[in-house]
């Protein structure tokens, strides 16, 4: 930017070279002397073009026909990787616990029999000896009264001490091995250990001799021991004709049977046997959290691992099958096998390399999930153990390190920032020194850019511009970028031109700003589409672009001004007697002849300023010095502009110079035709000028 203030100096700035030689022998002259010679210093001549000036480079191009432009670049204006919209390491966090419920328990049975001895003991004497007296006869069965047997127990049952029961029944089955019949036969089970009824009495009304059966008694909410006792009661109608009556070798079996055994809690030994303690199917659901509003529907993988830990809150030893039937690797659903011990943690790695997830599936939620299928074999391995349906599988799956080939879903509407970037005019000195009319008529922004997410994205660009304490904001334009055509397509590149047909970028440019901020936003989805997810991300999805700002030196200057301030360096200090006194000038005068092959004219006004008094004490103002040059339609000169000035310099401004502390220097330009029109600056533009000098001293001395 130091070459840009170069040309704009050269603008501003003419410098008159002169120089003064006499010779006077003062020892000729009187004692005491008035001297007012007019001097002529003869003239000086120079030649310089803009190119002797500054020098091309990076910054500042002189093209081929010598157009003159300034380019800014910035190559790394907007770099967004896949990780500043969108975190998809850490996508699932599966954590469930799950209990196992009730477990399925083998059947148990035991059987009580009473011979008709045992049963006519509990019958009154009398009716006792009528039987023991039929013993071995044939005759009519006598009749016996509702009759309370003696209790039996029964053998101890093998698989379980005692077991809370959620389901389940004994069938008592009464098989009448008498040659009479029976009625009003009750079984009331007893857990032998206190005598605890077990559910409500089994009730046969009537059995005929040589029959069997059968009643049911609930175990529903049932408490159970190892050791039942029966409660038998019993009464006989007799028969009228003859049978064979036989105290020992007749009698009735009273058996039960344990079925559709589920247990609720105990100490028992659990058979192997699958649970679905995850589902009435089996089934369970993996989510994916990508953020707020996004939908992923499909994930194909590079690398990858599920990382899984199962804790084991159960006596029971347990093998735990998973399988992700909609995640697949070479065609096959992937799955694994786990054999987790009684009361441990077991941890593994699934790895889902070169796999794919299809996470629509669902009916109902067609993404961010898929479905898995756990099944778990326990068994207690024929040991009793201590049993709750509150007994715990705790299951937690992490996504780690995935390396993704692509990612399809919808990625909703986020939107990242970008800059804000710097650019440095380095002329702020001069440019806080200017006022009036500059106008750049033609400063171009290109925006490049390489484009990896295939989701539509449109840049929204925005500059500040900054000229000491004020402040411009330009909008520069709403971008729409392409995008790839995903999955196959997976990068495009694109630009997009800022100029003065689509934003306000000239009147930035011609503020003119010591520097401007470029800043702006990236947004995904501009317009909502969340009923077609069809963006796609890649692994190293990014969005990058560039920036070229290309000034063409193409300008119209309307009475723009500069200003500097500098101190009187005309003011004697009276330390030197024989130092120059502006009292000694009755007048100057410059005589310029100029040939401007620039298109800008310019003035110069030179003022003695009073900083105590806060006034103007002398001003010398001058015509155009330089004329600007003609120029053609396209704003090339087409031949110098002569010109010729007088600058005079009168006694009133050398007067001036003890009261004033500060001299001002205002230049005034002109593009040709007053500004109206664009005029082009190329680096062959030259001046040539003829200067000369006339001095007319008022030289008052004492010789010694």
């Amino acid at each position: 930017m130091k070459t840009f203030a170069k040309i704009f100096i050269l603008v501003l700035l003419i410098t008159v070279p002169a120089c003064i030689r006499e010779t006077y022998d003062f020892d000729k002259l009187s004692k005491m002397a008035h001297l007012s010679p007019t001097w002529v210093v003869p003239a000086v001549k120079g030649d310089v073009s803009l190119s002797d000036l500054v020098e091309a480079n990076d910054t500042l191009i002189f093209e081929e026909d010598n157009f003159v432009r300034i380019i800014f670049r910035e190559n790394s204006f907007i770099d967004l990787k896949i990780e500043d919209y969108y975190d998809l390491n850490d996508m699932v966090s599966f954590s469930e616990t799950y209990q196992l419920g009730r477990m399925n328990v083998s059947s148990f049975s035991g059987n009580i029999s009473y011979t008709l001895d045992r049963i006519t003991r509990r019958l009154n004497p009398a009716l006792r000896a009528q039987f023991v007296a039929l013993n071995g006869t044939t005759s009519a069965f006598p009749s016996f009264p509702v009759t309370v047997l003696q209790e039996g127990t029964y053998s101890l049952f093998p698989n379980f001490e005692y077991a809370l029961f959620d389901e389940g029944f004994i069938d008592v089955k009464v098989t009448n091995n008498l040659t009479a019949p029976l009625q009003n036969l009750s079984v009331t089970l007893f857990n032998t250990a206190g005598h605890i009824p077990v559910g409500d009495p089994a009730i046969i009304p009537f059995i005929n001799p040589g029959e069997t059966r059968i009643a049911s008694i609930d175990l529903a909410d049932r408490t159970v021991r190892n050791s039942l006792s029966a409660i038998v009661t019993v009464s006989s109608p007799g028969t009228t004709s003859p049978v064979y009556i036989d105290l020992a070798g007749s009698g009735i079996e009273i058996a039960v049977t344990a079925r559709d055994l589920w247990v609720r809690s105990g100490r028992i030994v659990v058979p192997p046997q699958t649970i679905s303690a995850l589902g009435g199917d089996g089934v369970d659901t993996i989510g994916f959290d990508p953020g707020s509003g996004t939908q992923i529907s499909y994930i194909s993988m590079n690398r990858g691992d599920l990382s899984y830990t199962i804790r084991s809150g159960t006596e029971l030893s347990s093998i735990l099958s998973v399988t992700l039937p909609t995640t697949l690797k070479s065609g096959l659903p992937i799955s694994n096998t786990v054999a987790l011990d009684p009361n441990t943690t077991v941890s593994e790695k699934l790895p889902v390399d070169n796999s794919v997830f299809d996470l629509s599936t669902i009916q109902d939620h067609p993404y961010n999930m898929i479905p898995v299928k756990h099944e778990i074999t326990v068994s207690s391995n024929g040991r009793i153990i201590n049993f709750s349906s509150h007994d715990e599988v705790q299951i937690d799956i992490r996504f780690l390190d995935p390396d993704f080939d692509y990612v399809k879903g919808y990625f909703c509407q986020e939107t990242e920032s970008f800059g804000p970037e710097t650019f440095d005019t380095e002329i702020s000195d001069i440019i806080n020194k200017i006022s009036g009319g500059l106008y750049f008529s033609n400063p171009v922004l290109t925006f490049n850019y390489s484009n990896s997410f295939s989701i539509p994205v449109e840049v929204d660009l925005r500059a500040s511009g900054y000229r000491s304490a004020e402040r411009t904001d330009h909008q520069l334009g709403k971008i729409s970028l392409k995008f790839p055509a995903g999955p196959a397509e997976r990068d495009i590149t694109g630009s997009f031109v800022i100029n003065k047909t689509n934003s306000t970028l000239p009147d930035l440019i011609s503020m003119p700003p010591d520097r401007v901020i470029l800043y702006g936003t990236a947004q995904m989805n501009p317009v909502s589409s969340v009923n077609s997810p069809g963006n796609y991300i890649f692994g190293n999805s990014r969005l990058s672009a560039s920036l070229e700002i290309d000034i063409p030196m193409e300008i119209r200057m309307n009475n723009l001004q500069f200003t500097d301030t500098v101190g009187n360096f005309l003011r004697p200090d009276n330390e030197d007697d024989n130092q120059f006194d502006p009292a000694d000038l009755d007048f100057m005068q410059i005589n310029l002849y100029t040939e401007n092959g620039f298109p800008a004219g310019v003035s110069v006004s030179l003022v003695l300023y009073d900083s105590e008094e806060e006034i103007n004490r002398a001003t010398v103002e001058t015509d155009e010095i330089l004329k600007p040059a003609p120029v053609d339609s396209e704003g090339r000169v087409t031949l110098p502009a002569e010109s010729t000035t007088k600058i005079r310099i009168g006694r009133e401004f050398w007067d001036a110079v003890d009261q004033s502390d500060s001299i001002i220097f205002v230049f005034t330009m002109n593009t040709t035709d007053g500004g109206l029109k664009d005029v082009k600056i190329y680096s062959d533009y030259r001046i040539r000028f003829t200067a000369g000098l006339v001095v007319k001293p008022d030289l008052k001395f004492k010789a010694e």
